[in-house]
This record gives structure tokens, sequence and C-alpha cells, in this order.
């Protein structure tokens, strides 16, 4: 006899007879359509009729919208890159901004010694150097005539070994024309390596020019003052470039010295004066 239960005896699971009215029997059904693999194209498979149709135009449709999806993921990584190559080349910009604000704040040559330094003990050769430059200016006039002639501004040559820094507009040595000279008696007998020269740069000079800076210029050593010279040589300064630029004295050019002279050859465009700011001299005590 089949074991019943009470509980389902009480709810009447079971005939009179003792046999359960409710069948266990399962009946499947399959809910999935089973996939066709779909043959490849040839003259044999041409016209085969068990090709599930359907499941083609799905195939096709996911691999179109992969083939999709890949391609805007790759133009959006190359948007990326260009963004970030964006980014990068600004921030060099604000680099080499910040690179030349702070030229202002550094001596020319800063780490190497420099003998044309008048806190050294270099003096400027007056007798071998070109006459200042005086801009005419006009004093108090009445109907005409003259009656205070003004005195105009006159910087010293001593300015140019001074150091200062940062370099100020203004506050330079001037002379005349395009062409000048200007001797110095070095701190100490040296080998001589390099010169430095300084102006100041477009962005701090009121017009927004530097017409009067030296273009062209040469360099000349002496042992003794009384000598002739040895040319040690010809630099061009950049208008374009540092404030500060240094240059380096050819090697087989290299000589003990004491007194050294630079000649201005032109300037940028100013053909009414032209203007010095800072000159150093670097080398090596002999």
């Amino acid at each position: 006899m089949l074991r019943r239960s009470e509980r389902l005896q009480s709810v009447g699971c079971y005939s009179r007879e003792g046999e359960p009215i409710i069948s266990y029997t399962e009946t499947l059904y399959r809910i999935f359509k089973r996939r066709r693999l779909r043959p490849r194209p040839g003259p044999d498979t041409a016209d085969h009729d068990d090709v599930d149709s359907d499941y083609t135009i799905v195939s096709d449709s996911s691999r179109g919208l992969l083939g999709a999806t890949k391609a805007l993921g790759l133009l959006y990584l190359m948007s990326e890159h260009e963004q970030v190559e964006r980014q990068l080349q600004q921030l060099q910009r604000e680099f080499m901004d910040i690179k030349k604000r702070m030229d202002f704040l550094l001596p020319g040559g800063d780490r190497m010694p420099n003998f044309a330094l008048e806190g050294l003990g270099a003096k400027i050769v007056k007798e071998q150097s070109s006459a200042s430059y005086l801009p005419e200016q006009s004093g108090l006039k009445l109907w005409g005539l003259t009656l205070i002639p003004a005195k105009p501004p006159c910087v010293s040559p001593r300015v140019v070994i001074q150091g200062r820094a940062p370099m100020v507009p203004g506050v330079c040595w001037s002379f005349a024309g395009s062409q000048g000279h200007l001797t110095i008696e070095l701190s100490h007998s040296i080998t001589i390596s390099h010169v430095t020269l300084g102006h100041i740069s477009k962005m701090v000079s009121p017009s927004g020019k530097i017409s009067s800076a030296p273009r062209m210029f040469s360099v000349f050593g002496k042992r003794v003052l009384g000598d002739s010279g040895v040319h040690l040589g010809t630099f061009l300064y950049d208008e374009n470039g540092d404030p500060l630029q240094t240059f380096r004295i050819p090697d087989h050019k290299v000589d003990v010295i004491r007194y050294v002279t630079l000649h201005v050859l032109n300037s940028l465009s100013n053909h009414k004066y032209s203007c010095l700011y800072s000159f150093g001299v670097h080398g090596k005590l002999t």
C-alpha cells in the first residue's frame, strides 16, 4: 500500500480508492529555437531550403553593428589622442613663456664666473670707449627762445658691468649711431672662454620693439692696454632669443687677457643710437 500524506488527504488529493487524483507527468516544451549552422556559400549550397534565413539576417546585422562600434571606438581614441596632443603643445608654450619671464631674474652666464663685474673690481676704460649719446630735449622756451636749457639724462657706461637683474627698460648705456665700442678692464687676468650680451626683450619694451639692440658685434682681447688686441670672435645677437645670450669663444682663439673690447658693428634697426644693458666675460683664472 502506497504511503499517503495526511495533509494531501485532508485537502482531497486522493480518491475513495486511495489513488492520487493529481498527475505528476511532465510535458517538455522547447522554448528556444535550435540554432542552425549557416553553410558556406558555394555551388552545392546555393539552393538549400534548410538554411535559416532569419538567423542569417540577424548575424549580418550583428557584424555590421560590431564593425560600427569598433569604428566609433577608434574615432574616439583618435580624438582623445589629438586632444592630449593639443594640451601638451599648450603646456610647452606656457613653459617657454614662464622660462622667458624667469630669464629676467637671472644674471647672464649665472653658471660661470663673470670677471667683467664692477663688484669684483672690473672697470670701464673711458679713453678707449665711445662717447655717450645725449638726446636732444627742449627746455623752457618763450617766444621761440630757449630760456632754461634742459639737461638730458645720461647713464654711465658702468651700468653695463654692474650685473643688474632684472634689466629695466631705459637703464642702459647708449652711444650715437649703430656702431660703437666699450673697453673693460677685467677684475683678473683670465683664459677667456665665453662672453654674455644682455638686452631687454620685446615683451617688456614699452614700444614692443628692441630696435636699439646690438645685432652683430665683435670681441677683442688684450693682455696689456697698449696692445693692438686679438680678435676673439664675431657674434650675432638674436632679437627673438633670450634677453641674456652667451657665446662661446672658438678654441683656437682662446688666450690669456686682462682687457676686453666690445665692438658693436650694427644695431637691429635704430641708426640714431644703440643701447647696451649688460656684458659679461667668462673664463678661468690664469
